[in-house]
């Protein structure tokens, strides 16, 4: 059935509801209430307090469009107990015109209190003049600003709903199974919205509500429990090489945490297993992941098998390739480094040694996946900042081999609720402690009125060989971003602005006069970017201004200061791993948070305060996790895999486990269903959507 074909819907209506992303009747029926208004009990005035949810009937003694900077519809309702005042901000002529003196209403909605008692934008209905209140539950849309340019309120839509469900044969696409529901004892899917839209009573409202958000959140939890289960029946037995890992961990420059040495130790063990073994390590922004990946390669290494490290970035390729060759120079492991830009000819002796076994260890980007690339034998796959690839990405890389085993790695914590379902298949495996001597890193938020201070001080510690970052969100000044960042500073407006600033002030100081300032930023060409991070690093530049581009891999021990403009911009996990890029050595680090202005002030303020509270990257991303929702854990606006339409990674926690026993009880109960059952509920929740389908792979 298409929406042309309901009653009151004409071109007009039909293109306000396909912007607000209402294009079908599945859409509709999905849009459920996101409150409810009890009208089933009516107060009286006289007992109404502030903040009080309240019906009430009653006779209009006053009504009129009061004029100033902002006018408003203002009526006074009595019962006879008492008077309420009614304020409009919106609608006020068309309000004005139904609303007069001497009409009876029955209005409902939240009390306020303002020179006395009032209703701010009430729920109001015409009630006649001796006419017996039937109470009843208003379902309360979620209603954008263009269905209200069409005059589709709360009304319209109440009415629209009703007339789809008196539609004979109404179905959903990819609704859960009937077998499904009935096995679970839920409502069939349909039943329930029709609960949802046509209330009866708030028990059964509840009851709708939990099957939906749990038939949500079940698809992860069964395709999770089957991966898991299909890794205990893959994966083959190997004898590691303790050997090795004991002879790199003597060469090594410092002694392993006590947090490194155990999630070292918990490695080795699911590497020496019988079944494949993969993992998720995750620890904070410098607490030592790479290392330990390091050692876990030597055991795979030292039993004869190959291994693949792969990272998203060219730079941090390059970085890891330098810093982990010596050490596998030592132990008489081969490794080569592969990426986008290597020369053919050097390429085609890595592909050729990959392929006869002759190379033990491949370090690479996104190169490592490519068709042409073949082992011998590849025994791990370790890919770190696991956020910036794919599923396909991952699983190519993983097609390459046997059942290898995987460890994922990633310096942003994963918040337990997630842990348990999008990567319940994973061990997870935890790094709490830094290194020592790292000095904790200190974050401040600056007032933007101090912005010339804050310069002043940048340039003051770089001339003194203290270099810095300064995080921009934008990349261009010429307008080319989006129209609502059009406020916001780019990399080219600060990188301009603290030029001018140096040529102002140098005359006054040589060393200041001598700064160099560059920027960086995604859309640039990589050996360009490269460049100017080398130099930075070299320290011949002293403040890089950049996007996010620095947020993995970059790692410059000399730079201890950090300054992030307009950090509300950022998601807290996304802030932390920027802040992460200073302090890497043993100085003392500072992180400054240019505080926003106006409204965005008033709206971030609290949540930026919390982040410059803590450096514990596990706080954080519970934080973030809270405060801006599971789709946006790596910093950036996500769909699909972390986002759901009902279930709340915060509010629903409860219902995980609960979830994850219901799926391993689906899979092991085969006898329940019969093989078309079977099969329908199979193609049920392996083809529900997401962004990045089940989450690391």
């Amino acid at each position: 059935m298409d929406l042309s074909s309901l009653p009151g819907l004409g071109p007009k209506r039909l293109e306000k509801l396909n912007k607000s992303g209402l294009s079908t009747i599945a859409d509709l029926l999905y849009n459920i209430p996101r409150t409810y208004l009890d009208q089933t009990k009516v107060s009286k005035i006289a007992e109404l307090h502030d903040g009080d949810r309240a019906v009430v009937i009653g006779i209009i003694t006053r009504a009129g469009i009061v004029k100033g900077r902002m006018s408003r519809f203002m009526a006074v309702l009595t019962d006879g107990t008492a008077e309420i005042s009614l304020l409009f901000f919106r609608g006020t002529r068309f309000i004005a015109n139904r609303v007069k003196p001497g009409t009876r209403w029955l209005v409902s909605g939240t009390v306020g209190s303002y020179r006395g008692l009032q209703l701010v934008h009430p729920d109001m209905q015409p009630f006649d003049e001796g006419e017996a209140f039937n109470g009843q539950i208003l379902p309360v849309y979620p209603i954008s600003e263009v269905c209200r340019e069409a005059k589709m309120e709360q009304r319209f839509f109440r009415n629209l709903y009703k007339t789809i469900f008196n539609f004979p044969g109404l179905t959903l696409p990819n609704a859960c199974p009937r077998e499904l529901t009935d096995y679970l004892h839920f409502a069939p899917v349909m039943d329930n919205l029709r609960t949802l839209h046509m209330p009866k009573d708030f028990d059964s409202i509840y009851k709708a509500k939990r099957e939906l958000k749990i038939l949500e959140l079940l698809p992860f939890c069964l395709r999770m429990v089957k991966r898991r289960e299909n890794q205990k029946i893959r994966g083959h037995e190997r004898q590691i090489d303790l050997g090795n890992v004991m002879a790199a961990k003597a060469r090594l420059p410092f002694q392993l945490t006590a947090g490194q040495d155990a999630a070292l130790n918990t490695i080795i063990d699911g590497l020496n297993g019988k079944k494949q073994f993969h993992a998720l390590l995750q620890g904070d922004v410098g607490c030592g992941k790479t290392v330990v990946a390091m050692l876990a390669i030597m055991a795979v290494c030292g039993a004869g098998e190959q291994c693949a490290l792969m990272v998203p970035t060219d730079i941090l390729a390059r970085q890891h390739f330098k810093s982990l060759k010596p050490f596998f120079d030592a132990a008489g492991i081969r490794v080569h480094l592969l990426v986008g830009a290597t020369p053919a000819a050097e390429k085609k002796v890595i592909l050729g040694e990959l392929q006869m076994g002759l190379c033990n260890v491949v370090i690479g980007t996104h190169a490592l996946f490519s068709k042409d690339v073949f082992f011998a034998k590849l025994g791990l796959v370790i890919i770190d900042e696991q956020h910036r690839f794919g599923v396909s990405q991952r699983e190519a890389l993983l097609a390459k081999g046997d059942y290898p085993d995987m460890l994922v790695m990633s310096a942003t914590p994963i918040p337990r609720s997630l842990a348990m379902t999008l990567y319940g298949d994973l061990k997870v495996i935890s790094i709490k402690e830094k290194p020592a001597g790292r000095k904790p890193i200190k974050t401040r938020l600056v007032n933007a009125a101090k912005r010339e201070s804050m310069k002043q001080f940048i340039c003051k510690e770089a001339a003194g060989g203290n270099l810095c970052y300064w995080i921009a969100s934008r990349v261009n000044a010429d307008g080319s971003d989006n129209a609502d960042e059009s406020s916001a500073r780019s990399v080219d407006d600060i990188v301009n602005e603290m030029r001018s600033f140096i040529a102002a002030f140098g005359h006054t100081d040589a060393n200041i006069a001598k700064l160099k300032v560059a920027g960086v930023h995604g859309q640039m060409d990589d050996t360009q970017r490269d460049e100017i991070i080398k130099r930075f690093a070299a320290g011949e530049i002293q403040i890089l201004v950049a996007t996010t581009v620095i947020e993995v891999g970059v790692n410059v021990p000399a730079a201890n200061l950090m300054v992030i403009d307009q950090p509300d911009r950022f998601g807290l996990a996304q802030l932390h791993q920027l802040r992460g890029r200073v302090g890497r050595g043993n100085q003392e680090a500072w992180c400054f948070l240019m505080t926003p202005e106006g409204e965005a002030a008033e709206t971030s303020m609290e949540r930026l305060s919390q982040f410059a509270a803590t450096e514990d990257g596990f706080e954080i991303a519970e934080l973030d996790l809270k405060t801006r929702g599971a789709g946006n854990l790596e910093g950036n606006e996500q769909s699909g895999a972390w986002v759901f339409r009902w279930f709340d990674w915060i509010h629903d926690q409860e219902l995980i486990s609960q979830t994850l026993e219901r799926a391993e009880h689906i899979l092991k109960d085969g006898s329940a269903f019969n093989e078309t059952a079977k099969e329908k509920i199979q193609t049920w929740y392996n083809e529900k959507p997401s962004a990045n389908e089940d989450g690391v792979h």
